[in-house]
């Protein structure tokens, strides 16, 4: 039997969960780096390490005394930096530190994808809103406002005038460690989104979703589901414009999260990071291919060479967050036998208990549970999903 392996997960969150909890069936030990507090992760750990996953020297510092053999994470980006930095400073498998600043740094990204050839929204880097008034106009309205190195759509903006910018440069520079802002063209389109695989340097496979987010002018991932319907040439074009991106910020042995607009048949490069997307998006993929993507990056970033199945499932799923309307706490959380038993549910989580304290939804922390489910057809997939999450009640 293969000798356990220490292994540092950054992050204690939801999204973190089922990433520990695989490392503990592999047989291998979850050493979680996160402040103590109520975090879900912490109380599933092997051991914590009560660091800020951005305190990257005195991350590695225990990194070395511990020993570990891979660092990795999956649902946010906050922590991607401090990850490359192990990696470049143990020998480690993964994105390196100066790729892994570029996808956590927006204005970073859009410079490498200007320099790559990768398509993407015009943009500009400010420091002062005197600036952002006028690359504003210079680009024209409406335009987007993003904090430079949140994740999650913290701090992102749909600004349709002047009226409203001051609100949104706010917003980006509240949820920021940074003194800049990104202003770019609003791309009319459909959103979509894709997890690029990636082993070694090379995109060995990109599958693409759907993606559903909360209404502008702050739109936040809500949902997910597979297969994408897509043109055959405009899917093509998509899978070809991914792999150039991850390439273009040199993202190693990992499953990367790439945000896609769509326009007129002409897909846009929004976003990438330097890790495994959120919101049941490792489930999305794992039901519809068949592989399971958590043991899949835990065994590259093991340093070895995983495969991907020959031949897909192809199993048609959804998944939607579940949320509240209003701050408080939670009187009573109600599941009905007929949504808990329903055949087509493959998983049905609550995050929260009677006396827990909940917030209206803005970004995916503020969840209250998730629902996934499975079908014949993607249509079908989707019209149930939001027909069970209807009947999930949480009083507040």
């Amino acid at each position: 039997m293969p000798k356990a392996k220490k292994i540092l997960v950054m992050g204690a969150g939801i999204y973190q969960v089922p990433l520990i909890k695989k490392i503990k069936a592999m047989g291998h030990s979850a050493i979680v780096v996160s402040p103590l507090g109520n975090y879900p992760g912490i109380g599933i750990a092997d051991e914590i390490i009560d660091l800020d996953t951005k305190d990257r020297r005195n991350v590695l510092k225990m990194a070395k005394k511990i020993g570990i053999s891979a660092v990795l994470t999956t649902g946010t980006d906050v922590a991607v930096p401090t990850i490359g930095y192990l990696i470049d400073e143990l020998g480690l498998n993964g994105t390196q530190f100066k790729p892994a600043q570029w996808s956590m740094d927006k204005s970073l990204m859009k410079q490498r994808f200007v320099k790559c050839g990768v398509n993407t929204a015009i943009f500009a880097s400010v420091d002062n809103f005197e600036d952002l008034k006028t690359e504003a106009i210079a680009i024209g309205y409406p335009v987007m406002i993003k904090a430079i190195d949140s994740s999650g759509s913290r701090g992102v903006t749909q600004v349709l005038s002047e009226s409203d910018l001051s609100s949104a440069y706010k917003s980006a520079l509240s949820v920021s460690e940074s003194d800049s802002v990104i202003v770019e063209k609003f791309l009319e389109g459909f959103e979509i989104g894709a997890q690029a695989i990636v082993v070694g340097n090379e995109v060995v496979e990109v599958f693409l979703h759907s993606d559903k987010v909360t209404p502008s002018p702050v739109s936040a991932p809500i949902g997910h589901a597979m297969p994408l319907d897509l043109e055959k040439n405009v899917e093509v074009k998509t899978k070809q414009l991914v792999k150039k991106a991850v390439m273009a910020l040199e993202i190693k042995d990992t499953i990367s999260n790439v945000d896609i607009m769509i326009v007129n048949d002409e897909p846009f490069i929004l976003e990438v990071g330097a890790r495994m997307g959120a919101t049941c998006l490792p489930e999305n993929i794992s039901i519809y291919a068949g592989f399971d993507a958590y043991e899949f990056i835990i065994r590259l970033s093991l340093g070895e060479k995983p495969s991907l199945p020959k031949t897909y499932k192809k199993q048609a799923n959804a998944a939607i967050l579940l949320k509240v309307s209003e701050t408080g706490r939670v009187k009573n959380v109600f599941v009905p036998e007929s949504t808990l038993n329903h055949p087509n549910v493959i998983d049905l989580s609550i995050d929260v208990k009677k006396g827990d304290l909940v917030k209206t939804f803005e970004v995916g922390p503020d969840r209250v549970g998730h629902i996934i489910v499975k079908a014949v057809t993607l249509e079908e997939a989707n019209i149930l999903v939001e027909n069970l999450a209807s009947t999930v009640i949480i009083e507040v």
